[in-house]
């Protein structure tokens, strides 16, 4: 996949990358979406937070299996 850099400038200065600010510059331009690149956005949501629920369960998994060590400092 080739990496593009991306920048969003808002009133001639350059947002920063916080949580906060991409949600409100995707937010912004919501409106301005096709019905289509809305439900092409809802396809690719639905398929990453099943991505992300599936590594989650697999970590629990792999997690179950490492035995706790009380004393592992004591040597």
């Amino acid at each position: 996949m080739n990496k593009a850099t991306i920048r969003v400038y808002i009133d001639g200065k350059e947002m920063l990358y916080s949580h906060k600010n991409i949600i409100g510059a995707i937010n912004a331009f919501l409106p301005y979406l096709t019905n289509d690149d809305l439900d092409e956005l809802s396809l690719r949501f639905h398929s990453l937070k099943d991505h992300r629920r599936q590594k989650e369960y697999l970590a629990h998994l792999h997690a179950k299996v490492i035995p706790i060590q009380k004393n592992r400092h004591d040597t």
